[in-house]
């Protein structure tokens, strides 16, 4: 939760780099470049295909109107897996061709923390002992020293994870995320809207390029956002996304958001992100009962295509691995049948971890194969 230089690249290569971020993400590094490596053969069942462009860093100055974008010069020479501009439009055509979006009715997700994986037939064949039918994946942002905006991750990185993830089976849940470094910047400067903005607008085409499934344009913007008409600025404008993704456009929010959510009518779907420590169940039954009233309310108020919760998470420095394992079970069972899904988090070795936790895991299962 915790969050204009081409790329050209093999599938091997996109896997190969994908393998090198989830362990460097885990070290408390950030992929930058990837590895010049040399292709061996690639995977099965994966398209290879030329890289989309890494996009520069948008520029955000309190002093000026509107913020800037940055371009970063070209370093080194082209590799020579690369190809010319129609091959790799010919290629993305037909990786896109080949998938159409699934009907998801109900979400069974997991997520790591950063919304990011190996996915590699490892990884794939453990997701689906949990019976989940979407996976979550994050582009990472995060925003530096001089308050400039900074893609922590490329875009080639997210597609290639994305298009991994369909050939799995499963659906996609796209959400940029604003709190790759740091946590959440909390910002207060009315620019960064726009730029923000501009952010959810690309990845908004994208996830419909890809056929994408579900796409939020912004983890927490209660979060990523300190004033409260900032907010809501943001959850008016960005449901004008509307006209470039035709999936299901998801408002997903820290707990339950703002006291008044107001004009969601642009949105598909509403989600509230449950974080808990303890274990008081009775106080987290009631929160949880809480959520899902105000949740229907507005779904019912804005018909709206469902709620659900966005993330659940027990994080495994405050809790062991029996008390993560039942609060997994309490949301479950307190609430099956009166939410549209739901996506635990903390599939990874990082804070919220549940991976290496058989018991918590084992809920998951139970009740994901109902």
């Amino acid at each position: 939760m915790k969050l204009k230089q081409k790329y050209v690249f093999t599938g091997f290569l996109a896997f190969t780099v994908t393998v090198i971020v989830g362990f460097a993400l885990v070290g408390g590094y950030i992929f930058q470049e990837p590895p010049a490596e040399a292709p061996t053969e690639t995977p099965a069942g994966v398209q290879p295909t030329a890289s989309p462009s890494k996009e520069a860093p948008l520029q955000v100055q309190p002093q000026q109107t509107e913020p800037s974008i940055e371009e970063q010069p070209e370093d080194g020479k082209p590799s020579e897996q690369e190809v010319s501009a129609e091959q790799a439009e010919q290629l993305q055509d037909v990786a896109v061709q080949e998938y159409r979006r699934q009907n998801v009715t109900f979400l069974k997700m997991v997520s790591s923390e950063n919304g990011l994986y190996v996915l590699n037939d490892e990884e794939i064949e453990e997701l689906r002992t949990l019976r989940i039918n979407t996976l979550r994946i994050c582009p990472l942002y995060s925003i530096d020293s001089n308050g400039d905006i900074r893609q922590d991750v490329p875009n080639f990185l997210i597609i290639d994870l994305i298009r991994r993830a369909h050939s799995a089976g499963f659906a996609v849940f796209l959400e940029p995320n604003l709190a790759s470094r740091g946590g959440f910047p909390h910002l207060t400067d009315p620019q960064y809207v726009e730029a923000v903005m501009e952010i959810s607008s690309k990845w908004a085409e994208i996830a419909e390029e890809e056929n994408v499934e579900f796409y939020s344009p912004l983890n927490e913007p209660n979060l990523v956002f300190s004033e409260e008409h900032l907010v809501e600025e943001w959850m008016v404008e960005s449901q004008n996304l509307r006209s470039m993704f035709s999936g299901g456009l998801v408002l997903k929010l820290a707990g339950m958001g703002p006291e008044e959510i107001e004009s969601l009518g642009g949105y598909d779907y509403l989600a509230f992100d449950i974080m808990w420590g303890d274990s008081n169940y009775d106080e987290l039954r009631n929160y949880l009962n809480a959520a899902v009233a105000k949740g229907n309310s507005l779904k019912q108020k804005y018909g709206l295509k469902g709620f659900f919760f966005g993330e659940l998470g027990a994080e495994k420095a405050r809790v062991d691995e029996d008390t993560q394992a039942e609060i997994f079970r309490t949301i479950l069972d307190e609430t099956w049948e009166e939410v549209d899904g739901y996506c635990f988090l903390g599939w990874s070795e990082l804070e919220f971890s549940f991976k290496d936790n058989e018991k918590a895991k084992d809920v998951i299962r139970e009740w994901f194969s109902r």
